[in-house]
Parts: C-alpha cells; sequence; structure tokens
C-alpha cells in the first residue's frame, strides 16, 4: 500500500509540473502527399474562390498527381491550409466528412480578409492603448447587454455582414478589457473618419483574427463600405472566369483503366485455370 501511494505522488506531481496541452492546432489534412513532404509545406489559411481556366478547378492526390479528389466550379470557396511551391492543398467538409487535394495556387482567386485589410491599412493601425478598458457591459441606450453578442467582423470595412458573434460573458470582457493580472487581448486599433473605433483581436475563447466595434460591440456599427464582392459579383464583374461543369481530365483515367485491366486478366487467367482444371477431371 505505501508503495502504491508513493506512485500515485508521484504521478501527480509529474502531472502538476507537465504544461497545459494546446487544444488549438494547425490543422493537417489526411492525404499521403502532405504527411510525406510536410517539411516541405508552409501553412496558409486563407479562403480562396475556385478560379480555374475552364470554369473549374480538379484537386488532385498530390501536386501534379493523377488521381481526381474532387472537382468545383469557379465561384466556389475553397479553404487553403498548406502550400507547396506553387500548389495549395485545399480541405473542404461536407456530410460525409472531409475532402483533401492539391490544385495550382494560379487557379484560385484570394478572397479579401483581415491579412488583405491589414497589408492595405496596417500603416494606420495603432497600439492597443486601453480604449475598451471602460466598457462596463452597456449599449449607447443605457441597457445592459450581457444577452447581446459581440458583433465581430472579418475587416472593419466588410459590409457583407457579420463574420462571427461573441457572447458576452464576464470572462470575455474581462479578456477584451483586461485584469490587473492579464493585459486585453486587443492588440491593435484602427479609426475611421467617421469616429468608429475597432479593435482586432488575434484569439479568443476559440475565436480568431476578427475586428469589432469598440465604441458599440453589440451594434452593427456605421461602416464606410469597402467589400470585395461576393463571387456573382466578380464573375459579373469579369474578375472570375464565369463556371463550367467539371469535366473529369483524361488523365485521371488511367489508374482506373489499368486497374480494371488488371482485374478483366486476373478473372480471364482464373476462368482459364478452372475451365482447364475441369477438363482434366
Amino acid at each position: 500500500m505505501k508503495r502504491l501511494w508513493t506512485c500515485l505522488l508521484t504521478l501527480v506531481t509529474l502531472l502538476a509540473l507537465t504544461p497545459a496541452a494546446r487544444a488549438d492546432v494547425l490543422w493537417e489534412p489526411d492525404n499521403n502527399f502532405y504527411e510525406k513532404h510536410a517539411d516541405e509545406c508552409t501553412y496558409i489559411g486563407r479562403s480562396y474562390y475556385a478560379n480555374g481556366p475552364d470554369g473549374f478547378v480538379t484537386l488532385w492526390d498530390a501536386p501534379g498527381g493523377s488521381m481526381v479528389a474532387a472537382q468545383y466550379e469557379n465561384g466556389f470557396t475553397l479553404p487553403v491550409y498548406w502550400q507547396y511551391r506553387d500548389w495549395g492543398c485545399v480541405t473542404v467538409w461536407g456530410d460525409e466528412g472531409d475532402v483533401s487535394g492539391w490544385v495550382p495556387m494560379s487557379e484560385l482567386y484570394l478572397i479579401y480578409d483581415y491579412i488583405s485589410f491589414e497589408e492595405e491599412y496596417g500603416q494606420y493601425f495603432t497600439d492597443y492603448n486601453g480604449e475598451f478598458a471602460e466598457y462596463d457591459g452597456q449599449t449607447w441606450d443605457g441597457v445592459q447587454v450581457y444577452d447581446y453578442p459581440i458583433q465581430a467582423y472579418e475587416y472593419p470595412f466588410d459590409c457583407r455582414g457579420v463574420y462571427e458573434t461573441i457572447e458576452q460573458t464576464p470572462e470575455v470582457l474581462d479578456a477584451l478589457r483586461g485584469t490587473p493580472d492579464t493585459p486585453s487581448c486587443i492588440s491593435k486599433v484602427y479609426r475611421q473618419r467617421n469616429g468608429t473605433v475597432w479593435g482586432f483581436v488575434s484569439y479568443l475563447y476559440g475565436h480568431r483574427n476578427f475586428w469589432f466595434d469598440l465604441t458599440n460591440p453589440s451594434g452593427d456599427g456605421v461602416m464606410l463600405c469597402m467589400t470585395q464582392g461576393t463571387a456573382e459579383d466578380l464573375i459579373d464583374s469579369g474578375e472570375l472566369t464565369a463556371p463550367q461543369t467539371p469535366v473529369m481530365p483524361s488523365v485521371s483515367r488511367v489508374p482506373y483503366f489499368l486497374v480494371g485491366s488488371v482485374a478483366a486478366v486476373t478473372l480471364g487467367l482464373l476462368g482459364w485455370f478452372y475451365g482447364r482444371k475441369r477438363r482434366g477431371k
């Protein structure tokens, strides 16, 4: 019994010294090529519109591969998580799980996002300096808003609508305002000409890379619209090639032809062998 208690105490001590595992990890696809070349891939984590020259894009099992993973018409949103040279690894989720494949980056059209906004307006950002520290959980009309979520946007001028909503719990507000022991998770501030002040948060309880209105976090705010437009808008303007029904590439039929040929030959040999055996009897 003494030995058992000693082992238990040792285990508890080791667990206490072990740092907490990070729950948020980078998505890695179930793809043979990626598994073999992961060290040569660069993380992207951005979304693109399909924009193939023939009106659709084809996802391959590997860069320059011959097996088709999936096909999508132009205008379809494709999340690119990793890049290998000039190929992007796309993962699309559906009712039957996820599908991963590789497509040339030249056949993708970048969707304007928070990184694009920083590249264009980053020179006007300032470091956060307590602009949200006095927020008391009330809207402009004095109503308590713990039941009203924070309206988060991909970027301040994004008039496409709310990116996601975040519940205004005391824990969330403490993380945004900061406490005597923990600084605010707001890192950058951007001021519009109309007086609206925006704050950028890279991470907050599972929510990543978003902007919200520091002056009225639960409202829609007044924005000077600067949106890229929907895929339909880009197709109408000629920015995206018009979508077409995907056609299976001829090179992708070769592996299936070979497999079919091998199966046919195997069945033929089995038939010949058993036929000869029966004749022998």
